[in-house]
Protein backbone atom coordinates (compact mmCIF):
# COMPACT_ATOMS: atom_id res chain seq x y z
CA UNK A 1 0.00 0.00 0.00
CA UNK A 2 1.29 3.16 -0.60
CA UNK A 3 1.96 5.84 1.86
CA UNK A 4 -0.08 8.88 1.08
CA UNK A 5 -0.31 12.58 2.65
CA UNK A 6 -3.13 14.98 1.91
CA UNK A 7 -1.24 18.92 1.19
CA UNK A 8 -2.87 21.97 1.51
CA UNK A 9 -2.16 24.67 -0.83
CA UNK A 10 -0.44 26.76 2.18
CA UNK A 11 2.48 24.61 2.76
CA UNK A 12 2.67 24.20 -0.70
CA UNK A 13 3.44 27.81 -0.93
CA UNK A 14 5.75 27.79 1.74
CA UNK A 15 8.02 25.90 -0.53
CA UNK A 16 8.92 27.87 -3.22
CA UNK A 17 7.87 31.64 -1.03
CA UNK A 18 10.34 32.18 1.43
CA UNK A 19 8.16 33.14 4.76
CA UNK A 20 7.49 32.14 8.61
CA UNK A 21 7.86 28.26 8.26
CA UNK A 22 9.32 27.38 4.98
CA UNK A 23 12.28 25.44 6.33
CA UNK A 24 9.61 23.30 8.29
CA UNK A 25 7.74 22.96 5.00
CA UNK A 26 10.59 22.61 2.67
CA UNK A 27 11.89 19.72 5.29
CA UNK A 28 8.38 17.68 4.92
CA UNK A 29 8.19 17.94 1.32
CA UNK A 30 12.00 16.30 1.19
CA UNK A 31 10.70 13.58 3.67
CA UNK A 32 7.61 12.70 1.45
CA UNK A 33 9.81 12.56 -1.32
CA UNK A 34 12.70 10.63 0.06
CA UNK A 35 9.83 8.37 0.94
CA UNK A 36 8.43 8.19 -1.62
CA UNK A 37 5.22 9.10 -0.53
CA UNK A 38 2.09 10.19 -2.97
CA UNK A 39 1.32 13.97 -1.89
CA UNK A 40 -1.91 14.81 -3.05
CA UNK A 41 -4.51 17.60 -3.09
CA UNK A 42 -8.49 18.29 -4.06
CA UNK A 43 -9.04 19.85 -7.45
CA UNK A 44 -9.42 23.20 -5.79
CA UNK A 45 -5.57 23.29 -5.14
CA UNK A 46 -4.33 24.68 -8.03
CA UNK A 47 -7.31 27.56 -7.70
CA UNK A 48 -6.17 27.95 -4.56
CA UNK A 49 -2.13 28.74 -5.09
CA UNK A 50 -3.00 30.87 -7.60
CA UNK A 51 -5.22 32.72 -5.04
CA UNK A 52 -2.78 32.91 -2.17
CA UNK A 53 0.05 34.16 -5.09
CA UNK A 54 -2.18 36.94 -6.00
CA UNK A 55 -2.77 37.99 -2.85
CA UNK A 56 0.85 37.97 -2.08
CA UNK A 57 1.04 40.03 -5.48
CA UNK A 58 -1.57 42.80 -4.14
CA UNK A 59 0.35 42.71 -1.00
CA UNK A 60 3.88 43.75 -3.17
CA UNK A 61 5.23 40.75 -1.94
CA UNK A 62 6.04 39.42 -5.17
CA UNK A 63 5.53 40.16 -8.86
CA UNK A 64 2.68 38.97 -11.19
CA UNK A 65 5.64 37.63 -13.43
CA UNK A 66 6.79 35.54 -10.06
CA UNK A 67 3.56 34.32 -9.48
CA UNK A 68 3.16 33.07 -12.56
CA UNK A 69 6.73 30.76 -11.97
CA UNK A 70 5.66 29.83 -8.44
CA UNK A 71 2.31 28.90 -9.38
CA UNK A 72 4.37 26.32 -12.43
CA UNK A 73 7.03 25.43 -9.72
CA UNK A 74 4.05 24.36 -7.36
CA UNK A 75 2.70 22.38 -9.95
CA UNK A 76 5.87 20.49 -11.04
CA UNK A 77 6.39 19.12 -7.84
CA UNK A 78 4.22 16.26 -8.93
CA UNK A 79 1.28 16.91 -6.16
CA UNK A 80 -1.68 14.95 -7.61
CA UNK A 81 -4.56 16.83 -7.80
CA UNK A 82 -7.77 14.56 -7.11
CA UNK A 83 -10.61 15.41 -9.52
CA UNK A 84 -14.06 12.77 -8.61
CA UNK A 85 -15.81 11.95 -11.33
CA UNK A 86 -18.87 11.94 -8.84
CA UNK A 87 -19.94 14.49 -6.11
CA UNK A 88 -19.39 12.04 -2.85
CA UNK A 89 -15.88 14.13 -1.87
CA UNK A 90 -18.03 17.55 -2.02
CA UNK A 91 -20.94 16.25 -0.02
CA UNK A 92 -18.94 14.65 2.46
CA UNK A 93 -17.23 18.26 2.65
CA UNK A 94 -20.14 19.84 3.44
CA UNK A 95 -20.99 17.39 6.19
CA UNK A 96 -17.78 18.16 7.58
CA UNK A 97 -17.55 21.71 7.24
CA UNK A 98 -20.76 21.24 9.51
CA UNK A 99 -19.34 19.05 11.95
CA UNK A 100 -16.49 21.86 12.38
CA UNK A 101 -18.29 24.71 12.24
CA UNK A 102 -15.62 26.07 9.15
CA UNK A 103 -17.41 29.37 6.99
CA UNK A 104 -16.78 27.51 4.12
CA UNK A 105 -16.19 24.12 2.18
CA UNK A 106 -12.60 24.95 0.82
CA UNK A 107 -10.75 23.17 3.83
CA UNK A 108 -13.46 20.89 4.17
CA UNK A 109 -12.38 18.81 0.75
CA UNK A 110 -8.93 18.51 2.14
CA UNK A 111 -10.14 16.98 4.92
CA UNK A 112 -12.76 14.96 3.12
CA UNK A 113 -9.48 13.75 0.81
CA UNK A 114 -7.53 12.76 3.52
CA UNK A 115 -10.34 10.34 5.23
CA UNK A 116 -11.27 8.95 2.01
CA UNK A 117 -7.17 8.07 1.49
CA UNK A 118 -6.98 6.93 5.40
CA UNK A 119 -3.91 9.65 5.51
CA UNK A 120 -2.88 12.72 7.46
CA UNK A 121 -3.87 16.36 6.41
CA UNK A 122 -0.75 19.04 6.86
CA UNK A 123 -2.02 22.05 6.71
CA UNK A 124 -0.27 25.95 7.16
CA UNK A 125 -4.05 27.41 7.36
CA UNK A 126 -3.85 29.04 10.90
CA UNK A 127 -7.72 29.42 11.07
CA UNK A 128 -8.23 25.57 9.85
CA UNK A 129 -5.86 24.65 12.08
CA UNK A 130 -7.95 26.64 14.94
CA UNK A 131 -11.21 25.26 14.38
CA UNK A 132 -10.27 21.79 13.54
CA UNK A 133 -7.50 21.25 16.41
CA UNK A 134 -8.16 19.06 18.60
CA UNK A 135 -11.01 17.24 17.04
CA UNK A 136 -9.82 15.09 14.77
CA UNK A 137 -6.06 13.01 14.56
CA UNK A 138 -6.05 13.70 10.99
CA UNK A 139 -5.16 16.88 10.71
CA UNK A 140 -1.55 18.19 11.46
CA UNK A 141 -0.30 21.45 12.05
CA UNK A 142 3.20 22.39 10.14
CA UNK A 143 4.64 24.21 13.87
CA UNK A 144 4.24 20.47 15.06
CA UNK A 145 6.61 19.05 13.00
CA UNK A 146 10.21 18.19 14.42
CA UNK A 147 12.54 17.09 11.64
CA UNK A 148 14.63 14.77 14.02
CA UNK A 149 11.73 13.55 15.68
CA UNK A 150 8.32 13.77 13.19
CA UNK A 151 6.18 11.63 15.25
CA UNK A 152 5.32 14.37 17.75
CA UNK A 153 1.69 15.10 18.79
CA UNK A 154 -0.62 16.89 16.31
CA UNK A 155 -1.50 18.94 19.33
CA UNK A 156 1.68 19.46 20.52
CA UNK A 157 2.61 23.37 19.77
CA UNK A 158 0.00 25.98 19.64
CA UNK A 159 0.50 28.17 16.57
CA UNK A 160 -1.18 31.33 18.42
CA UNK A 161 1.86 31.56 20.65
CA UNK A 162 4.28 32.07 17.96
Amino acid sequence: MRETVVVDANIAFKWVVNEPDSETAIALLKKWTSRRTVMVAPILFTYEVANILYQAVRKGKITIDRAKEVLEEVILLGIEIDSPQDLSLSLRAIELAGQYNLSATYDAHYLALAEREGCELWTADLKMWNAIRGKTDRVRWIGDYDSVDSDTSPNASDPNNL
